[in-house]
């Protein structure tokens, strides 16, 4: 299976770069991915001008397979109506067909309206649950525009995921096998606990952090492994991690799960 994840592209005025967004289309469809993942941030404000023209470069992607989600910038302004409008429901679960058989893709809205920090809520762990739960298909891959686990190189970590911790026990719970974020700018790589966090960078902004520049991420994962390329537009790549595609650990945690999180596994079939 191949992925082509990006995020904060940040559509809009001020240092969104159109140049950059178009080579990243064009990179893209020369790779014919399986799964084109966008995480969030597609604009700068939220304004409806911003997502109508986010709108015009993403539908030049040839993928068929395409998961949109916000971030807490199209949440501004009342942002997430436009999104709405432009791309879609907020949060989705999708099959793709993949080599291996199908992959479960669950897109997740983690955003609030005018805040920079996100929280997936209470409400969503049952739905999170009933989905991942059993499939025994594919791989399993969350898409949240926060990042779970602090990223290094980004600076003072205020703008976090305010339920991290409960979410990460659930992936754990399900055997996620991969998490698709953005939101901090800088790509970055953490496995934990079998859960492979994979963050992507701005892709077509100069809203960098430090010396990272813009970029996204290629992933492929097969039966025996997973890589993941870093490319910056227009520039070529250079390798970012790689893994087993099993994990492998020694490790474990003895105490009931429901001892820290507990919720209805489908609450909305009573």
């Amino acid at each position: 299976m191949k992925i082509v994840q990006m995020s904060d592209i940040h559509v809009g005025a001020g240092l969104f770069r159109p140049d950059l967004l178009s080579a990243v289309i064009e990179e893209t469809n020369a790779l014919e991915p399986d799964l084109v993942a966008v995480a969030g941030d597609l604009t700068t404000e939220g304004y409806r001008w911003e997502f109508e023209e986010a709108q015009g470069y993403l539908d030049r992607i040839e993928c068929p397979n395409m998961v949109v989600i916000p971030g807490n910038h199209d949440a501004r302004n009342v942002g997430y109506r436009h999104f709405e409008d432009f791309f879609g429901m907020r949060e989705s679960a999708v099959t793709v067909q993949v080599p291996e058989g199908e992959a479960k893709v669950v897109a997740l809205d983690s955003t609030k309206p005018d805040l920079d920090e996100g929280e997936v809520g209470r409400e969503h762990y049952g739905w999170l649950d009933s989905e991942f739960r059993g499939w025994d298909r594919g791989p399993k891959i969350l898409m949240i525009h926060h990042h779970i686990l602090a990223i290094p190189g980004t600076g003072r970590d205020v703008y976090i995921l305010r339920d991290a911790g409960d979410v990460m026990a659930i992936l754990r719970e399900l055997k996620v096998d991969i998490v698709l974020s953005g939101h901090r700018h800088v790509p970055y790589v953490w496995s934990i606990s079998g859960v492979r966090i994979v963050h992507s960078g701005t892709a077509s902004t100069m809203r960098v952090r430090g010396m990272m520049p813009p970029s996204y991420n290629v992933i492929e994962l097969d039966s025996e492994k997973v890589t993941i390329a870093l490319r910056q537009p227009g520039k070529g790549e250079q390798p970012l991690a790689s893994f087993a595609r099993a994990p492998v650990s020694t490790s474990e945690f003895f105490p009931d799960f429901d001892r820290f999180v507990k919720y209805d596994k489908v609450p909305f079939l009573r």
